[in-house]
Order: structure tokens, then C-alpha cells, then sequence
């Protein structure tokens, strides 16, 4: 892997990264606790995102938010080259309080409207095109590359409904249930009771959606939801049992696997 740039300030990590020989098992599925920016620049794949799939084309632009579930399916057969930007949703509250730069961030359901052409768009295309890093500068390029695909994007979507790329199949509509059901008792029965389908049918349809299994799904959703919660304040087992999570010590295990430390850890970070 040829890292050709990188570069972190708090919260906010850029990287532009060439990989000559793309494992598929290196890219599982996941999601962040910040917002993604990612620019696809050569390789042949797919990217998921929560039950939606695009097919990649060098220049597409994919949008995340935070927690929003995806998994990048890459051919081995071609070199894969990206660049991606991490940076918190709030990094813009001094100038735009009302958020309106995170439109095409929140102004649309999990998994729809992530994906941009900017061969179609020249204000786009020449963020990244064009981005060639300064030595002490770097900062500065990197929030201006933010600022004006954000402000980019909101005009899209104050302009037009936005991109429409699923289609309201029975995964779609999986997916969609379980995130409105994320903190509650949700079970493999009561699903299948729910969607009149088999536990075996229900776990193929989930997984052909998202990606991966219904447990891991909602464990990595209430994962960060509860890591959010512990960071404004709550204690770790008050974050635990409102997140859905009904036993300490499993969600204790299950939490240090994930961050790689212990949940309290994070209480002053």
C-alpha cells in the first residue's frame, strides 16, 4: 500500500491511498463516529451503504455520515486508488450554526443520495483534481476542500431533491425497520414474525442488503450510539441499557473488542 498523503489535525484525518494489489478482506464492513468524504480515483468495485449499492467509476464522490453503515467490495484484478476525508459534523458550528452545510449529509434517509458524479459537476471535480498538498499549508487546504464540496453539495441538494439510488425492495425496507427499532427488542423472530418471511430467508435478504449479518449490524449501530452517549456525559452503563444493550458485561466486552479500550476510558476524552 503507497501511502502518497496523509495528514491529521483532531478529528479531522486526510489520505490520499494507493493500493497496487486491493485484498477484498481488507475492507470489512464498518462505519465511523465522524463524517466521509470519498473520492474514488481508479480500481473496479462497489461500495454498500446500508442496503444501497453503487458501483464505482473513477470520480465518483460518496458521502457518509456518521454511523452510516458501508463496505467496499474491490476487485483484486486493478490497482485502487482513493482519496477519503474524516472531520466531525460539527466543524463548521462557528460559521453555520443552522448545519446547512451537513444537508447532503442528513437531508435523506440511511443509505440514499451517498453518491455524486463529479465528471457532471466542475466545482466537484476540481477539489480533488486539483488538491496537491502544501508542506505548512496543508491544514488550510484540506478545511477550504471541506468548505467548498459541503457548501457544494447543499446547493445539490437546495436545487434538487438529490440523487434517488434505492429501490424499495424488501432488504431496503430490513434495513430501514431496524434503524428505527435500533434500541428496542429487536430479535431474529420477532423480525421474521414482522416481515412474514423464515429466519434462514430473512438472514440471506439482510446480509445481500447491508452486507453483513442482522446481529453485527445492530451491534456496530448501538456501538457508537452508546460511545456518542458516554462522551456528552453518561456513564458507561447508562449509555449501555439505553442504547439496547441489556447486559454490562457483554456490552463491556463487545465495546473494548471494538474501540480497543475500555468504555469509561472515554467518559473525559
Amino acid at each position: 500500500m503507497d501511502q502518497k498523503y496523509q495528514f491529521q489535525d483532531g478529528e479531522v484525518y486526510c489520505h490520499h491511498t494507493l493500493t497496487e494489489h486491493p485484498n477484498p478482506d481488507d475492507f470489512p464492513i464498518h462505519a465511523h463516529e465522524t463524517a466521509e468524504l470519498y473520492y474514488f480515483i481508479a480500481g473496479s468495485g462497489r461500495f454498500l451503504v446500508e442496503g444501497t449499492e453503487y458501483h464505482l467509476t473513477p470520480g465518483d464522490l460518496l458521502v457518509m455520515r456518521p454511523a452510516e453503515v458501508h463496505r467496499l467490495f474491490i476487485s483484486r484484478e486493478e490497482p485502487y486508488e482513493r482519496i477519503a476525508i474524516h472531520f466531525p459534523v460539527t466543524l463548521f458550528d462557528g460559521i453555520d450554526p443552522n448545519h446547512l452545510l451537513m444537508r447532503a449529509l442528513y437531508d435523506r434517509p440511511f443509505g440514499n443520495g451517498n453518491l455524486y458524479k463529479t465528471d457532471e459537476d466542475p466545482i466537484l471535480q476540481s477539489a480533488f483534481r486539483e488538491f496537491t498538498p502544501v508542506k505548512g499549508l496543508e491544514r488550510f487546504q484540506i478545511f477550504s476542500i471541506l468548505l467548498q464540496v459541503l457548501t457544494e453539495l447543499a446547493v445539490i441538494r437546495e436545487r434538487e431533491e438529490g440523487p434517488t439510488n434505492r429501490s424499495e425492495d424488501l432488504g431496503s425496507v430490513l434495513v430501514a425497520y431496524v434503524n428505527a427499532h435500533l434500541f428496542e427488542d429487536i430479535s431474529l423472530e420477532s423480525l421474521s414474525h414482522e416481515f412474514g418471511v423464515s429466519i434462514s430467508q430473512l438472514n440471506r435478504i439482510f446480509r445481500k442488503a447491508s452486507g453483513t449479518s442482522v446481529w453485527k449490524y445492530i451491534s456496530i449501530k448501538r456501538l457508537l450510539a452508546a460511545h456518542a452517549r458516554i462522551i456528552r456525559g453518561d456513564s458507561a452503563s447508562e449509555a449501555a441499557y439505553a442504547c439496547g444493550f441489556g447486559d454490562y458485561s457483554s456490552f463491556f466486552r463487545i465495546y473494548k473488542k471494538h474501540f480497543g479500550r475500555a468504555p469509561s476510558s472515554d467518559k473525559k476524552r
